[in-house]
């Protein structure tokens, strides 16, 4: 029986050295975990950091987007402005051109008449000339 006791006493012994070496084991594995979940907390808290940045860059180019927009408005107000100017313009243009129409058209009867009268005053000259030679002995 001593030798049974002994097995015994051997296998126990195995038993609570696996034990402890289980349990060291598991400790070790929780130890693992807990440090992994530092780093993931971390990360995490790393990963909030940056959204956080990135939103309010995000926000600053939305701002600057909005300014952009705000500005394009202010340009398309002056350029409708520079349109109803030109369109104003065009309209003085027209009606000065026909003053200028009207005014050529009255130079130019203008001086249809005086060729006319010219021509009709060389013609009536020459004919007063010719005459008076014809008579001058």
């Amino acid at each position: 029986m001593a030798l049974a006791e002994r097995d015994n006493d051997q296998l126990a012994e195995r038993i609570d050295r696996l034990a402890d070496a289980l349990a060291q084991h598991i400790e070790l594995t929780r130890q693992g975990f807990d440090e992994m979940n530092r780093r993931f907390e971390f990360m995490t808290h790393q990963f909030d950091k940056r959204f956080d940045q990135i939103d309010k860059r995000f926000e600053q180019t939305e701002k600057r987007f909005e300014q952009i927009d705000k500005r394009f408005e202010q340009i398309d107000k002056r350029l409708d402005q520079v349109d109803r100017r030109f369109e104003q313009s065009d309209r003085r243009f027209e009606s000065m051109q026909a003053q200028m129409d009207r005014r050529f058209d009255a130079l130019t009867r203008r001086m249809d008449r005086f060729m006319i009268w010219s021509f009709s005053t060389t013609v009536a000259t020459g004919g007063f000339v010719i005459g008076v030679l014809r008579t001058w002995p």
